[in-house]
């Protein structure tokens, strides 16, 4: 018996050991990435314009960032679950407006680096990598004209489970970690309801529904909420049917959207903008061909 409880304290001793070698692996690993400096150089946005402002808000309300950061830019507590607290910034000059340029608005955006190189927690650049220079310079505009809004929404946390999640690859922490750096210019297509301007529009769902739009689970969110959908698998759906999810919230059988997809923030896209979106996703390896009428 002795032997035994000598052999279990030993397995006990190694058991605590290697949970705090993990638990002491996440942190550092996750403080490193956040303390990474990051350098960008892409080439300079088109001049301000105030003409361009009213395409801004359109972005900001089409693009999710209002839906993060509030419609007026105010900032708020995104989500709140063991792994993390996340928090999107006051936007305007009661917040961090102030320390943010047009090209600092430009790197945060679509590199995910904050205004003094380090990178942004949980920002989904990748989303955004993509963006025209045309359309963040409009973005850009746009927040310049934002009242000053007198909020702290506090400060993103990344908890215990966050890094250990970070640690095996099931939370993107540091986006700016995935995102090409190398300096660019980037052009959209021309605007018009074909698939081609709708695979621009597209990277904005990337974030949940996947690099391939096949659906998965969303990173970050807790198990009891059900992964994005596959979406080039809407086998059974038209075109009307597309335009009532995104401008309604209705499925097809008259399922109303879980409230983890934020269609409100993309029902005030235009009629070319969901037409063209939808003719993308119909246009998918393993979608089938466009249903019309």
């Amino acid at each position: 018996m002795k032997r035994l409880g000598k052999i279990l304290l030993a397995c006990m001793a190694v058991l605590v050991l290697l949970v705090a070698a993990t638990f002491g692996t996440a942190w550092w690993s996750s403080e490193r990435a956040m303390a990474r400096h990051f350098v960008v150089a892409d080439p300079p946005l088109p001049p301000a314009d105030d003409s361009r402002s009213d395409h801004g808000r359109h972005i900001f309300e089409t693009r999710g960032c209002a839906d993060c950061h509030g419609l007026r830019g105010e900032g708020r507590v995104v989500m709140d679950v063991p792994p993390v607290r996340m928090v999107a910034s006051n936007l305007t000059s009661g917040g961090v407006g102030g320390r943010y340029d047009r090209e600092a608005i430009a790197r945060a955006v679509r590199h995910g680096v904050g205004h003094d190189g380090l990178p942004l927690r949980l920002m989904p650049a990748i989303d955004y990598a993509e963006m025209s220079d045309g359309d963040v310079a409009a973005l850009a505009d746009f927040l310049a004209t934002l009242p000053s809004v007198d909020n702290d929404p506090g400060q993103t946390q990344i908890r215990w489970l966050g890094r250990l999640l970070y640690l095996a690859g099931r939370i993107d922490l540091v986006p700016a970690e995935h995102v090409d750096h190398a300096p660019r210019a980037r052009a959209a297509p021309a605007v018009a309801m074909n698939a081609d301007y709708g695979g621009y529009l597209a990277h904005t769902c990337r974030g949940c529904h996947g690099a391939d739009y096949r659906g998965q689970r969303v990173p970050g969110t807790p198990p009891e909420l059900p992964p994005a959908s596959d979406l080039t698998a809407l086998d059974t759906w038209r075109d009307q049917d597309f335009l009532r999810v995104m401008r309604e919230g209705i499925r097809p059988d008259g399922r109303v959207l879980h409230p983890l997809m934020p269609w409100q923030a993309f029902r005030t896209m235009t009629d070319e903008e969901l037409g063209a979106l939808w003719l993308y996703f119909d246009s998918l390896p393993g979608a089938p061909t466009a249903r019309r009428g």
